[in-house]
């Protein structure tokens, strides 16, 4: 089940190399689509019978998978991204990123965690292009990080500079800044992506 407390996932992520592992075994799966579909059909029956009222009342716990559930193809996309620059995975970079350490923290928007607002994330084609592919799942009516991801923007504009984002997104419904933020952005909490490696 994705959740915020995989300790496997937060083992991998003190190693580099254990790291670009999990992300080669996750990126190169076979069966993407079929994962996805499973993924999807798993969400809905979570939302919709099986844990239904618990969604309703904000069960973190139910919470947390199902965001996890949802945000599986946006997660996959971004964190199989290779950067043209060092030809690593973005998502290595940024967790490696010992001068910007809060690089990472971006990952976890779909995920329903905000970014603090004194995130500096580094700002690289990477974070560009992974902002770039949050905006266009923001159209997903069943996911529910569309102001999370106009918090975030705010603060990788502030960072990078204005239209560093995609505009016609960020500000939508945004909180102002500090408003509404959650500061425990663990680090392991991207096990929707990971979900085929971890089971």
């Amino acid at each position: 089940m994705p959740t915020q407390t995989s300790n496997s996932f937060f083992a991998a992520m003190q190693s580099p190399l254990s790291l670009i592992r999990t992300l080669d075994a996750s990126c190169h799966i076979p069966s993407y689509s079929s994962c996805s579909t499973l993924m999807h059909s798993l969400a809905t029956e979570l939302s919709t019978n099986a844990c239904k009222n618990d969604l309703s009342l904000q069960n973190p716990v139910v919470t947390q998978a199902y965001n996890g559930l949802i945000a599986y193809d946006t997660l996959y996309t971004a964190s199989c991204l290779t950067s043209s620059t060092t030809g690593n995975y973005c998502f290595a970079d940024a967790a490696a990123n010992s001068s910007a350490p809060t690089s990472s923290y971006i990952y976890f928007l779909p995920l329903g965690m905000s970014l603090p607002g004194g995130a500096r994330p580094a700002c690289t084609e990477c974070l560009k292009d992974t902002m770039s592919i949050f905006a266009a799942a923001t159209t997903n009516k069943q996911s529910n990080f569309r102001n999370n991801y106009a918090q975030a923007a705010q603060v990788v504009d502030l960072t990078c500079g204005p239209g560093f984002v995609e505009a016609g997104v960020a500000y939508s419904g945004a909180a102002k800044l500090g408003e509404g933020s959650s500061l425990f952005i663990g680090l392991t909490a991207m096990v929707a992506i990971f979900i085929n490696v971890f089971l």
